[in-house]
């Protein structure tokens, strides 16, 4: 018999609301799920909320944090697990790739003690043939003197080497979920393009899902298969990452679309009225209603809900509407 849609997700977070110790709410009632060897992108300015969802999937939330909602890994749930199977999860069955590869690196240690420690602990690997399986797991990154490399500190590796140091680092403890949070920030954009590459070639050869947090429209649609755009701590649409760039449903996406650089076309960006709003300034309705053209009174005083428009998953009062008037992109031209 085959299994329901729940049992078929490795990850499900539903209805997650994050408060800080301070009363701000960063997330309000985020929902979103990944299968098995699925890749979802989780795109939006800066203080949309998606590394603060990928720190709840962690339980590294700042302190005094309150959570409402739930978080399970593989029908289990995350929210609830005790110290000793919490450690377990973060050691065997998630591994996260920081933004930051210097400020995650321990500069006093060598690449090799590094490398090792996570096989060593995490898998129960004895010494000498966790230092053979470091060299394969660093080849399998595409640094191929791999031996010479263990012997060497963070200072001495530039950054895109240091990030497929982190990324051999991840797989080496067998993970089911990668969390990619902003992966190639710190890289030039030569760079960016190889460790994507190489990130994105390890997650399918060892059929893993990830959820990667970028900015970057045009990489999520290259490299996931389901985009999350997430705006002031809500997902604002998700659908395909095929169709998403022809037929966003949202006009936050259609925004986002619209005010990056275009190759193979003579239309000029056109930026995002207004500023971002974090979580914790939005009033009771759409999170986007002060920054939307198409906002009506409702729109200020109603907060829609995710609802399904064809593939896509979109929160907006005005979503059926828009989507009949047609696409997006050419209506807010």
């Amino acid at each position: 018999m085959r299994a329901s849609v729940k049992e078929e997700e490795l990850l499900d977070i539903t209805g997650l609301r994050v408060g800080l110790a301070d009363g701000r709410t960063v997330l309000h009632d985020v929902s979103y799920a990944v299968r098995p060897g699925e890749s979802l992108g989780l795109v939006g300015e800066s203080g949309s909320g998606k590394s603060m969802s990928l720190k709840a999937v962690l339980r590294m939330l700042p302190a005094g944090a309150r959570t409402e909602g739930g978080v399970t890994f593989d029908g289990r749930s995350v929210t609830t697990m005790n110290p000793r199977e919490l450690r377990a999860f973060r050691a065997g069955e998630v591994a996260m790739i920081p933004q930051d590869p210097r400020a995650a690196a321990n500069p006093v240690r060598t690449v090799g003690d590094f490398l090792t420690e996570v096989l060593v602990r995490a898998r129960g690997v004895a010494r000498g043939q966790a230092t053979e399986q470091a060299i394969r797991h660093l080849a399998d990154v595409g640094i191929a003197d791999g031996e010479h490399r263990l012997h060497q500190y963070p200072h001495q590796l530039s950054g895109g080497l240091l990030q497929r140091v982190m990324i051999a680092a991840a797989l080496a403890a067998e993970p089911r979920l990668l969390l990619a949070d902003e992966p190639t920030t710190a890289l030039d954009v030569t760079t960016q393009q190889e460790v994507m590459a190489i990130l994105d070639e390890q997650r399918r050869r060892h059929h893993l899902a990830m959820v990667l947090v970028t900015h970057d429209l045009d990489l999520a649609a290259a490299v996931t298969d389901r985009i999350a755009v997430m705006y002031a701590g809500t997902i604002v649409e998700l659908a395909p990452s095929k169709g998403l760039h022809h037929h966003a449903r949202h006009p936050y996406t259609a925004g986002l679309l619209r005010s990056r650089p275009a190759i193979g076309t003579r239309a000029r960006p056109v930026s995002l009225p207004g500023r971002p709003l974090s979580a914790f300034e939005a009033g009771p309705g759409c999170v986007f209603a002060d920054r939307c053209a198409f906002a009506e009174e409702d729109c200020r005083t109603q907060r829609p809900r995710l609802e399904a428009h064809g593939t896509h998953l979109v929160a907006c009062h005005r979503a059926a509407e828009l989507t009949a008037a047609g696409s997006l992109l050419e209506t807010t031209s």
